[in-house]
């Protein structure tokens, strides 16, 4: 099955101004988060507002389904998690949404997918759902100023859909649309790799930040839209989900967690050269790579390392998941990430 959610891609410096001719006089509502409404309030104009707080949960998305039922179109503002809430608000409500990050997070404003928690931040399930998004807007001046950290996340959340993809599909397929979604894969992984950034190239924004902003949101979400099954999250996604439990790992961005389930991934798969490269540019943009850099402590370790086994995108892959093994590699990773510094 082929899922795509993008009827219109617009990335501008300008993008926002366009929001007037696309509303169409329409009676629209717009749900944000707190600080992404403060990052672009300059180059918007006035619309009803709901704020989203917290976390991408089934009570939150209950309550704003009730508060949007006289609109006719929502805009959703901000990262990730709101755009995933207001994804599922459309779908209830039955109206078409306009997408505006604020961040380069991940995927998200691309994907026909929402990412559930309950109200502590810890991962339930994703529901696959038949949104159209009727608009993606990326506005150059917003994601210039945007925080840096997400950005970097965002490349590594990126860099997992090769390494996962690959990891339950190998590197090819007879199937010609999963194979075009192993490329676009493995294109986002040598583009990012290759790209040098900091965060003064990010603000200044030049061609190269852009193609990586597009390999983050419209390809890393084509990924999945194409391959379905065979190119979504495995080890490194089950990894980050296994961690939501954990207090000190809620600092943490989605991304930088992922990068850690990668890295412990390829030491499960054996792939000692996929280790080193991705351990490499992990540790070059100061992700987090050990455990400890996670807030994790010895006897959190031995509970991950049973959570590990039992997460359902862990077990798509044929591989010893025992506590035991996992536990060996956690500490195995820490050993080889500690001597890499």
């Amino acid at each position: 099955m082929i899922r795509q959610a993008v009827l219109q891609y617009i990335h501008e410096e300008r993008a926002v101004d366009r929001l007037t001719e696309l509303l169409a006089g329409r009676k629209t509502v717009m749900i944000h988060g707190e600080k992404a409404l403060q990052a672009a309030s300059p180059y918007l104009g006035k619309f009803p507002t709901l704020v989203f707080r917290g976390h991408c949960t089934d009570e939150q998305v209950g309550q704003l389904v009730d508060a949007c039922e006289t609109y006719e179109i929502i805009i959703a503002l901000g990262g990730g998690s709101v755009i995933d809430t207001a994804k599922q608000v459309a779908v209830k409500r039955n109206c078409p949404l306009i997408v505006i990050p604020t961040i380069v997070s991940n995927c998200a404003p691309w994907t026909p997918l929402s990412v559930m928690y309950d109200e502590r931040g810890q991962y339930l399930r994703f529901d696959t759902i038949p949104v159209v998004i009727e608009a993606l807007l990326l506005d150059r001046r917003i994601l210039a100023a945007s925080p840096y950290d997400y950005f970097v996340a965002g490349l590594v959340d990126t860099l997992a859909k090769w390494y996962e993809a690959r990891a339950l599909s190998g590197t090819t397929a007879d199937d010609p649309v999963v194979e075009s979604a192993l490329r676009m894969a493995e294109h986002c992984k040598e583009l990012i790799l290759r790209t040098p950034i900091s965060p003064e190239q990010f603000k200044d924004y030049p061609s190269s930040i852009q193609y990586l902003v597009e390999t983050v949101i419209p390809l890393a979400g084509s990924v999945g839209g194409f391959g379905d099954e065979a190119t979504r999250g495995a080890i490194g996604h089950g990894i980050h989900n296994a961690l939501s439990p954990f207090p000190s790992t809620h600092r943490m961005l989605h991304g930088s967690k992922v990068g850690y389930g990668l890295l412990i991934q390829e030491l499960l798969l054996g792939q000692t050269e996929s280790y080193a490269e991705l351990q490499h540019y992990l540790v070059t943009n100061q992700q987090p790579t050990t455990s400890a850099q996670l807030g994790l402590t010895e006897a959190e370790r031995q509970k991950i390392a049973e959570r590990i086994g039992q997460e359902p995108l862990c077990q798509l892959i044929k591989t010893d998941l025992s506590p035991e093994t996992v536990l060996s590699i956690l500490m195995k990773n820490d050993q080889h990430v500690a001597y890499a510094r």
